[in-house]
């Protein structure tokens, strides 16, 4: 059985993802629940793909599904992890 090439870099780029939301640490910023709440539905929905992807039941993706991952992607590692910055400049 051959892996789809979009499918890997998928899984690869959602675990980036969730690696660096996992590991932000707010050091004195103030605590915002409903980020909170969303940084922990966002890894929850991320972490998936890999998983799935581990136990073989992520065998195809899109091009463009990639595409946007990445782009998510960018935006989070830019602000380090913290989604509350990222909201703030969509909001503004």
């Amino acid at each position: 059985m051959a892996i789809d090439p979009s499918a890997f870099f998928n899984a690869f780029i959602c675990s980036v993802i969730v690696v660096v939301l996992m590991f932000y640490q707010r050091h004195g910023a103030r605590h915002r629940p409903f980020i909170s709440f969303l940084a922990y539905v966002t890894v929850l929905i991320y972490a998936v793909v890999p998983l799935q992807f581990i136990f073989g039941l992520y065998r195809e993706s899109s091009w463009m599904v990639v595409v946007a991952n990445l782009l998510i992607c960018a935006a989070v590692m830019k602000v380090r992890g913290n989604l509350a910055r990222l909201v703030d400049h969509l909001r503004y």
